[in-house]
Order: structure tokens, then sequence, then C-alpha cells
């Protein structure tokens, strides 16, 4: 029955999810082709403009991250979604219609404001339904949507460029924003009549399921309840903040963000190869398409070992050689330095997703802590951005040394974190195990943690 059940779940929840994080960081991430078809040019760019249009897309991202925790905690995930949804699908459709640089500016920094709630409320959604144990590969699934969406996006923009340029006096570029901000308007009203928000209020279980699913997620917090409001959103603030572990994990996935910032300049990169603009676009695809099976096959043994820190650390290595050999080999290298951008790729794109699902099993419930917790490390993660857009200036092109060796570096520092971390929660389990021998209460890091509950390494 309850496998029956998680099948039910995965077939309701997963694809609507990936869709929604395909559609998050095609919006997100467009403008990064954008760049290579011409609007630069068309906008009268100067030489930091581009980078200042990633920069702001972030700050607005950064800023709603605590706001958008309070409310998340106090709705229906699916109700914010939907609004999230909706509302960037509009702001991205407007950046087709811009006239100067700085309109361009201000919406990118609305886009960030709108997109802010999705990840913490997505990750809200599928801890609500999943045990620790199901979450790494379902998290790893739902994050898939962002390889896939670097993929296709490459595809879809060739085609929307080339296809509709000129179209209504229009340049292509501008297309790209307005046919992909519509597709998310149109899905973002959907998904408030098909996504739930918690199991006991999920209509398309039948009465039984409702309580199978409640009874699965409480066991696995040790008969913690998963829903309602035991504490306030402060009371779970203080948790997350008096936990040390948890700044640990901030900084890991604040250095993996940092070793994906290659994602909004991985087109210009590609363009160092020597071919036109068509062929860039298509050529983006590959290595995205790899990172995609290769997060998942991760996730999937990373479930299985019930083991984290060695499926980040080397992925992460492979994507710190994969961005010393892009900048290392010679230019004539074609085969060489293509190769290698595969390996950059999936290094960041394995870690990032198991880097939550850790983050979901080291935070205990109740569903305040850890809305608070999501929301603070999402937020804290991404404050990054004031550097990472430099990392790529169009004055390093075509090899951009100084942006590769710096990924280089973060990728390194991700896979080392992973390590230590991973040694540090072996070492809060004994402490764990040695409490509940001598009946002690759990204090200081470990407040808060239910009776035993073990963290995952």
């Amino acid at each position: 029955m309850s496998k029956k059940l998680v099948r039910l779940i995965d077939w309701r929840i997963l694809p609507v999810l990936v869709l929604l994080f395909l559609l998050n960081i095609l919006d997100r991430s467009n403008i990064a082709s954008a760049k290579v078809s011409g609007m630069p040019k068309d906008l009268g760019f100067g030489p930091v403009t581009y980078n200042n249009a990633v920069l702001v897309l972030f700050i607005g991202y950064v800023a709603m991250q605590i706001p958008a925790g309070f409310i998340l905690a106090k709705i229906p995930p699916v109700l914010f979604l939907t609004g999230a949804v909706t509302t960037w699908g509009v702001v991205s459709m407007c950046c087709g219609f811009v006239k100067t640089a700085p309109q361009l500016l201000a919406l990118r920094f609305l886009v960030g404001v709108a997109e802010a709630p999705f990840f913490p409320g997505a990750l809200l959604i599928l801890s609500s339904f999943y045990t620790r144990k199901e979450l790494a590969v379902r998290i790893a699934i739902m994050y898939s949507g962002n390889s896939l969406s670097n993929s296709f996006g490459g595809l879809i923009a060739a085609g929307l460029v080339s296809g509709l340029e000129g179209k209504g006096g229009l340049e292509g570029w501008r297309w790209l924003f307005i046919v992909e901000g519509a597709i998310t308007v149109f899905v973002g009203i959907a998904v408030y009549f098909i996504l739930p928000s918690y199991p006991s209020k999920t209509k398309f279980f039948s009465e039984e399921q409702r309580r199978l699913a409640v009874w699965r997620t409480t066991q696995d917090a040790n008969g913690e309840p998963d829903e309602g409001g035991e504490t306030s959103l402060v009371k779970g603030a203080k948790l997350v903040i008096k936990d040390w572990k948890i700044l640990m994990l901030i900084f890991q996935q604040m250095f993996i963000s940092c070793s994906q910032s290659f994602s909004y300049f991985f087109p210009s990169i590609v363009k160092s190869l020597g071919y036109d603009r068509n062929k860039t676009l298509l050529l983006t695809a590959p290595p995205y398409l790899f990172a995609f099976f290769a997060s998942l096959g991760v996730a999937v043994s990373s479930s299985k070992l019930e083991e984290r820190g060695l499926h980040i650390a080397i992925p992460m290595l492979i994507s710190t050689l994969g961005n010393i050999l892009v900048i290392a080999l010679p230019d004539t290298n074609i085969a060489g330095r293509y190769t290698a951008m595969f390996m950059l790729t999936m290094g960041s794109y394995c870690a990032f997703n198991l880097s939550f699902s850790w983050l979901t099993a080291t935070i205990p419930r109740p569903r305040i802590k850890r809305a608070a917790a999501l929301s603070l490390v999402n937020g804290l993660a991404n404050a990054r951005m004031p550097l990472s857009p430099y990392f790529f200036l169009d004055s390093d092109a075509p090899k951009y040394i100084n942006g590769g060796s710096t990924i280089a570096a973060f990728s390194f520092a991700v896979a080392a974190g992973a390590i230590s971390i991973k040694f540090v929660l072996k070492w809060q389990n004994r402490v764990l195990d040695r409490l509940d021998e001598e009946d002690k209460p759990y204090e200081g890091s470990l407040e808060g943690i239910p009776k035993g509950y073990r963290f995952i390494t």
C-alpha cells in the first residue's frame, strides 16, 4: 500500500515541479541566449551592463527570501507558488518589449523578486510528502529541471531567434522572452488546480491514503507531526540560527551556487570554440543533457547508499578538473575543450540537489522551522551574487581564464567542505547516541531534534 501511494505521489507531484523548475530556470537564464543573439547591440549595452543584469535579478531574489519564508509559513505553498509563477511569467514577457538597458535591469530585478518563493515552496511540498530516504531522489528529479532547462534552452533559443527574427517588427531575442514568459503564465494558472500542498488536504487521495501519507512522514520524524503550528516562525528561525551545522551547509550551498555561475555565460564560453550564433546555441545543449543524466544517477546511488558527502565531493572534483582543462587546453583542441565543458557542468548539478536534500534531512521538523530554514539557506546561498556575475567579463574573452579559475576554486572548496560536513555529522550522531544512552536532553546545536533522530552523512 505504501509503495502504491509513493508512486501516486510521484506521478501527481514530480512532473509538475519539474516543469515549474524548468520554466523557473528558463525565464531566469534566457538572457544568456539573448546576449549572443544581438540584445547588447540593440539596447546599447556598456562593458558590464550584461553582468549588472545578472546581478540585479539575484538582488531581488535574495531580498525576497525572508519575506517569502514568512508568507510561506502562513499560507498553503501551492497558492503562493501559483502567484509567484504567474507573476514572473508576466514580468519575463515584458522583457521582450524594453527599449533601453535601464528598463531591462528594472524588469530583471522584478523577475528575481517573483521567482524567490519557488524553490523553498517546492522543497516544503516535497518534504511534506516524502520521507528522508525518499527525498534525495525526488529533489534530484525536480532539480533535473535546471539542467533540462539549460539543455532545451539553447535548442529553443536557436529555433525562436532564427524562426521569429523580424516577425511583428521585433528582433528574435525579444520573442525569446515573450514566448517563454507566456508559456509560464499559462502553466502557473494551471498549477493551482493540480498541485497539492499537504498530505492531509490532498483531494486526489482517498481517506485511507491521506491517513497513510500523514503517518509515513510523522513516523519518519520520530513521531513529531509535520503539519500544524506548534511553534511560531520566529521560534523556528531562532532554532535555525542556533544550529551551527546549518551554517556549514549554507557555506556549502553558497560555494555550489558560485560554481554554477558559468551558466549565465555558458553560451559565451561555448562561442569561444569559434562557431556561429545558431551552432553555439545548439552546442550548449549536450553538456547540460549529460549533467541531467549524471545528476539522476548520482542521486539514485546516494539514496540507495544513504550517503551524501562523497556523492557531492567526487562530482565537484570532476568539475574542478573540467574548469581547469577548458582554460588550459589550446584553442586548437576544440574536441578536448568541449569534452571538458561536459565535466564542468556535471559536478555542480550533481551536487546542488544532494546538498539541499542533505539540508532537509539535517533540519528536523516542525514544518515551521523547516520553512524558515529553507528560505534562510536559499537566500543566503544566493547572497554570493554581488561577485559572481563579474567572474566572466567580456574583456576576458575568449578563454575567460579568471572566471574558469575562480569556478575551479569554488568547486574544490565544495568537495573539501562536503567531506568536512560528513565527519561533523558522524561525530554528532555519536553524541546523540551517547545522550540517548544517558537519557539526557538535546541542547545547544542539537536543540529541536526529535529523540532517536540520526543525521545522514
